[in-house]
Formats: structure tokens, C-alpha cells, sequence
């Protein structure tokens, strides 16, 4: 069985000098702010070692019912996932974690939730292989047990009261902090899936150039990705609810990433806003300590609560409760994505390595979008979970530049892989029909589906 303390990006740190630096057992003190940022220094990648991962998040249903999964039923989904039970994680009874066959893992969101991680790849045929194999024994596993999951933003049909919540110690702590620190922060936990993708960096300024795009380009692809107008079984008003309620939690973690806006961005920049957010547990033997909870990271190491000496784990655990449009942690991370079908997905993940693997496209995408600051940012963001591509102002109009975004997108992977931009065919042609997957969504709802919710979920379900 594994070890559920270990994070998997910082576990089995043991094979040099630097590496036992960052080895998540090592303590910290006041003076070991250099260390953070040594190790964003140290997580750079050789040109050729960048890979590539994507996550990808997918709600859960009783097929007849369409009842959200219970939690037993994630239980035996995520058991007949694993190849055996030494490939399976839990806590007590929990089954929290599934080490999939070929690499990547299977992890349970707060509201059961199934979350498909790839392992890093290569090549986007590598992770398209890896999303299908993991889709087909997910279909597999739902027809014998009369489920099914589907590929969306937003549960558009259940309620938050008749969300089914999973018993995941980091989830029995994170509620109620975030509970208290957004409107819809637990729409955000049980209600919400995303595609996420995952890249590496070659050195902390092409990371700095990285980090400001990502989190500046984040509304106009999140325009292209959305796909949760629904909610409630009709539809919401809103192109991407999910992007919704990502604005209404938790503002000291959320939304577009306050360092992405300094003019240089370096290591130390990037630990110093880091520092600052507040912490919401430490994990000691298993267990989800709340004793730091509320002190911003640098109040920790320098004034730690008397029975807890800091540690380098805590560092990395509390990069995982930061959740920006883009963040960092052994590599950048965008986020600002709904849940999408597997060929949207794989276009988002080619998408964004076209921008950000080639310097030149870096540079030109920067240069090509408005410089906001982080307020007009976050009514940006509004406007776009309302309107999406259609979203204008006096000064932008988010379709011309998520069309320019997809341009120079192929122009990078012409340059650092040729063969993939095909997988760009599902966004442009989005951009030919000036339609986002829920804007095919509604149109098909007023259309030939005649207002029917199992239209919808027929559409949307992959498994």
C-alpha cells in the first residue's frame, strides 16, 4: 500500500545532495525562505525533458437515478480502477487514491468527483492513449455497475443539498475553512470539474514569462473551454457557472495570481506571494492538523505553534491549497478550464503548449494581450462566465483575441512539434462557428433536444 503522506511530486527525494534539500521531512526555520525558492530553481527542466500531463475531472452518477455517487460507490470505483489492493491508497475505510496500470492515478474530489491524473508524457499521443485507456475501463466498470460520468463544468442537475460528500480527511478540513471564505466555495468543492494541464519549465525566466501568460491568457481560454451552462436541470444564464463560482471563493487564493502582475517575475517573487496566503492545515502521521490555520506561510516559519516544528512538506501541501488560474508547484499548472470531453481536452492541452513551449510565441502572446491589472481581471473573468466568447468591453473583445491565442498556438507547435497541431481542430472550430461547447449546449437545448435534460446528459457523458 502507499504511502498516503508522501506527496507524489516531492516523494522519494533520497538520490543527491540538493534533492535531500527538499526532502518533505526536512525541517524549516525563519531563515529557510532561500530554500523555497532554490527549489522552483531546482524543478527546471532540460528542452529536452519537458513533458507534458492533464487532469481530467468527471461527475459520477446512479444511470437510472442520476443520483450523484455515493460514497461506497466511489469506494468500488476507484478499487476496480487499481490493478491490486498494493496499488490502492486509503485512509481507514476510504479508498482515496488508485495507481492506474501504464502510469497516472485515479483521485476522489471533494463531492466524488473521479479525477483522471495522466502520468507526465511526452507527446499529446501518448496522453491521448493514456485518457482513452483510462475511459474505456471506466466505461467498463459503469455499464456492470449501472453508472455513468460525464464531462462537464458544473453538475448541471443536483443541487448543492443533494451533493454527496466524500470522507477525505484534506475535504473534512478544507470545507469548513472555505466555507467561511466565499459564497459558493462549496459549490467549488462538490460542483464543480475541470481540465487541468500540467507543464515544465527550462529556467526561472522562461517560468516568469510562463507564469504571467498563463494567468493573463486564462478568460479568453477559459471562453473557448466553457461548458457549464446549466444548472439546476435548466439553463443558468451564465456560459461557464463553474467559472461563476470560482469568483465567489475564496479571493485570497483564487482567480488570477497577484505575482503573475509584477514586472519581473523571479523565484523569489513567486515564494514571497506564496508566503503570504494563509495556511489551512499541516499533515502530521495521517492526520489534518488545523493549528496554523489562518497564519499566512511566512507567520508559520517564523512563529510556528508550539507543538508543530515546520517542515518542507508543509511548503509543498500548501502550494496545493492555492488555486489560481495558473500555479506552481513542480511545475506550472493551469487551471481556469471547465471539464470538457476528451478531444476538447487534448486541444486545451495543445493549446498550451503551442503558447508557452516555443520563447518567440511566448513573448508574441504577451505582447498581444492587454495589460490588465488584477481588478480588471476579475470583472473580466465575470463577464466572461456570463457571456463567454461573445464577451466585450470599451477596449477587448475576448473572441478576437482567444482566436489570435489559437493562431499562435499553432504557429509554436508547428515549431516544437509539428504533428500535434491537429489536435488545435476542436478550437478552431469553435472559433468557425463562434460557438464554445456550451454555446452548442444552449443551441441545441432551444433546438433539436426540445428543453430535455437527458439530451444533455447523453451528450456529455463519456463513461
Amino acid at each position: 500500500m502507499k504511502d498516503k503522506d508522501a506527496p507524489p511530486e516531492e516523494a522519494g527525494f533520497n538520490s543527491s545532495p540538493r534533492q535531500v534539500l527538499f526532502d518533505p521531512r526536512r525541517s524549516l526555520g525563519a531563515c529557510d525562505a532561500p530554500l523555497l525558492a532554490e527549489h522552483v530553481r531546482f524543478n527546471a527542466k532540460p528542452i529536452g525533458a519537458r513533458r507534458c500531463g492533464i487532469e481530467l475531472e468527471l461527475f459520477g452518477y446512479a444511470a437510472r437515478t442520476l443520483d450523484r455517487l455515493s460514497a461506497s460507490q466511489v469506494r468500488d470505483v476507484l478499487a476496480e480502477l487499481a490493478r491490486s489492493e498494493e496499488d490502492l491508497v486509503r485512509e481507514s475505510e476510504s479508498i482515496v487514491e488508485a495507481q492506474l496500470e501504464g502510469g497516472g492515478r485515479a483521485t476522489v474530489e471533494p463531492g466524488g468527483q473521479i479525477e483522471f491524473s495522466s502520468a507526465p508524457r511526452f507527446t499529446l499521443a501518448e496522453l491521448e492513449r493514456d485518457v482513452r485507456d483510462f475511459l474505456s475501463r471506466l466505461r467498463e466498470i459503469a455499464q456492470r455497475r449501472a453508472l455513468l460520468f460525464i464531462a462537464a463544468g458544473f453538475d448541471p442537475i443536483r443541487s448543492l443539498d443533494e451533493q454527496r460528500w466524500y470522507p477525505k480527511r484534506r475535504y473534512q478540513v478544507l470545507r469548513p475553512y472555505l466555507a467561511r471564505h466565499g459564497r459558493r466555495a462549496l459549490d467549488m468543492m462538490a460542483r464543480t470539474c475541470a481540465v487541468q494541464i500540467n507543464l515544465d519549465y527550462t529556467s526561472t525566466e522562461e517560468l516568469g514569462q510562463q507564469f504571467a501568460l498563463a494567468n493573463m491568457a486564462a478568460p479568453f481560454i477559459a471562453a473557448l473551454a466553457a461548458n457549464a451552462p446549466f444548472e439546476g436541470g435548466a439553463p443558468s444564464g451564465y456560459r461557464s457557472v463553474r467559472a461563476l463560482v470560482w469568483t465567489e471563493t475564496d479571493p485570497d487564493r483564487c482567480g488570477p495570481a497577484p505575482a503573475a502582475f509584477a514586472d519581473t517575475i523571479t523565484p523569489e517573487t513567486l515564494v514571497a506571494y506564496a508566503q503570504r496566503v494563509p495556511m489551512i492545515f499541516v499533515r502530521r502521521d495521517g492526520h489534518y492538523l488545523r493549528n496554523p490555520q489562518g497564519r499566512s506561510f511566512a507567520e508559520f516559519l517564523f512563529n510556528p505553534p508550539r507543538d508543530i516544528e515546520p517542515r518542507f512538506q508543509d511548503w509543498t501541501d500548501h502550494l496545493s491549497t492555492i488555486f489560481t488560474n495558473a500555479r506552481l508547484r513542480s511545475h506550472l499548472e493551469l487551471r481556469a478550464m471547465d471539464g470538457n470531453r476528451v478531444e476538447m481536452a487534448l486541444a486545451l492541452a495543445a493549446l498550451w503548449r503551442g503558447l508557452l513551449y516555443d520563447r518567440t510565441i511566448l513573448n508574441e502572446a504577451r505582447r498581444r494581450l492587454p495589460r490588465l491589472r488584477r481588478g480588471e481581471m476579475l470583472t473580466l473573468e465575470r463577464l466572461v462566465a456570463r457571456e463567454g466568447l461573445l464577451a466585450t468591453t470599451s477596449d477587448l473583445h475576448v473572441f478576437e483575441l482567444a482566436r489570435d491565442l489559437v493562431a499562435l498556438a499553432a504557429e509554436g507547435l508547428r515549431r516544437v512539434a509539428s504533428d500535434e497541431e491537429r489536435y488545435l481542430d476542436p478550437l478552431k472550430e469553435a472559433l468557425a462557428e463562434r460557438a464554445s461547447p456550451a454555446d452548442m449546449l444552449l443551441r441545441n437545448w432551444e433546438g433539436s433536444w426540445h428543453k430535455k435534460m437527458a439530451h444533455v446528459i447523453a451528450h456529455l457523458r463519456v463513461a
